[in-house]
């Protein structure tokens, strides 16, 4: 029965320690920092595909809206910016060896984020981000523009988390 006990309090004890080490609320987010600016993301990959900047900007915003760690705002009035440009979009051929029919392609997207402090004029980090989704080549445009909203999406969760947890 001692026994019993001691492990039962040592499991408490470990339990609290470690749920005060570590939270998943957006803790690294610093106190000052409630809204975020998101400008229109800037493109200057020359792939061809106007609505890209607009897409991925629309999908980041709405992650942000709806996470709810940070207020989207204006680029003016936010106590934080994060900034995106489109370096390169490729669209390529995905696993076809020699004498074989070309069935799918990859659509590779590579920005450049960063995340400033404009309360205090400094910079939290600046990165480099890269996605890519499949798509059958047989699906041309279509099949093409569902693989960048897939890229999009992707890129979109990947920088959410980066603002949020500050790595």
């Amino acid at each position: 029965m001692h026994n019993n006990f001691r492990k039962i309090a040592l499991a408490f004890l470990l339990t609290v320690v470690f749920q005060s080490c570590y939270s998943f609320t957006g803790a690294s987010i610093p106190p000052h920092i409630h809204t975020i600016g998101i400008p229109l993301a800037e493109d200057i990959s020359g792939f061809g595909q106007s609505e890209v900047p607009q897409d991925l900007t629309r999908i980041i915003t709405d992650k942000f809206t709806r996470e709810g760690s940070l207020q989207v705002a204006g680029r003016t009035n936010a106590d934080a910016l994060l900034t995106i440009t489109i370096s390169h979009i490729t669209d390529e051929s995905v696993g076809v060896r020699t004498g074989e029919t070309l069935t799918n392609k990859r659509v590779s997207i590579f920005i450049q984020a960063t995340y400033y402090d404009q309360k205090k004029q400094k910079q939290f980090w600046q990165r480099d981000f890269q996605q890519s989704a499949d798509y059958p080549i047989a699906q041309n445009l279509v099949g093409l523009k569902a693989a960048i909203a897939s890229a999009e999406n992707k890129m979109s969760e990947e920088i959410l988390l980066a603002v949020i947890s500050n790595w």
